[in-house]
């Protein structure tokens, strides 16, 4: 037995972790993996990981695949940079607007006008809380540009996978994070990718809601409760990599009401000057 978890171990060359951004768990449907190019016949773990063995050090694209209430998770991963203690690669699935959404959340949905154009088919929703009274975590230091691993010195409601909003006093400072693990019980994380900026000691980190695209020209997006009747949050619309590509507006919502932005111009109608 242990000459053979021995050679798994050298074997074992990807762990791919498929994450619901809204619950921070394994998704809820298994979704079909996929390694562009490449025939492959992953293992998949009761956590909802899967072991891919016997890969070359390489770079992969992976996709990952649970319609209809998730959009496809996608990722490009070059194996030769992974830890070989832990080889885990975290890959986002985002709801679409027929995801079953948890009554008590604070839904925000966002529709086009006409059908969606492919940019419109990648496009993403982000709503980020922008009351830094409703913290989820305050950094304990201060963090430079480039750095991944970071102490909190107040936190709560965080969880591993869902994204969250780096609320810096500066505004050209603020950026989007992804925890990929948390350590300590929840006072210390490691991101997804290193931040692009520095920050202070004490700025604010702050829920998101994040959606992808349906098909049909609708996105939506769900807070957590935050135990307050009202708050702000800033709404992006965006195609993954670009600057906001349809919205940028800040909203103010009530505590479990839905709230629907309609009437929103597709890309088409928009021009090169949506950006």
């Amino acid at each position: 037995m242990e000459r053979l978890r021995s050679e798994v171990k050298v074997k074992l060359a990807l762990v791919v972790k498929p994450v619901d951004v809204v619950t921070g768990l394994a998704p809820a449907a298994v979704p079909r993996l996929v390694l562009e190019g490449i025939p492959c016949r992953p293992v998949r773990k009761p956590d909802g990981t899967f072991l891919l063995l016997g890969l070359p050090p390489g770079d992969y694209r992976i996709v990952l695949s649970a319609p209809p209430h998730y959009a496809d998770g996608r990722a490009v991963v070059d194996t030769a940079a992974l830890s070989p203690l832990e080889p885990v690669e975290l890959v986002p699935m985002l709801p679409t607007s027929s995801y079953p959404f948890a009554p008590g959340t604070t839904l925000i949905r966002v529709r086009a006008k006409g059908m969606p154009n492919s940019a419109n088919d990648s496009a993403i929703i982000r709503a980020a809380v922008t009351d830094g009274n409703l913290a989820c975590a305050k950094l304990r230091q201060e963090a430079d540009a480039g750095e991944a691993e970071l102490a909190f010195g107040a936190a709560h409601r965080l969880v591993a996978g869902r994204c969250y909003y780096v609320l810096d006093r500066d505004p050209a400072k603020r950026e989007f994070i992804r925890i990929a693990a948390l350590h300590e019980a929840g006072r210390r994380a490691k991101l997804q990718t290193p931040f692009r900026f520095a920050h202070g000691k004490g700025t604010v980190v702050t829920d998101v809601a994040e959606g992808a695209a349906d098909g049909r020209g609708e996105w939506a997006a769900a807070f957590p409760p935050q135990g307050v009747k009202h708050f702000v949050c800033a709404v992006q619309l965006f195609s993954p990599g670009d600057e906001p590509l349809i919205l940028d507006q800040e909203v103010q919502v009530e505590e479990g009401r839905p709230v629907q932005l309609g009437g929103l111009p597709s890309t088409d109608e928009q021009g090169s000057g949506g950006k």
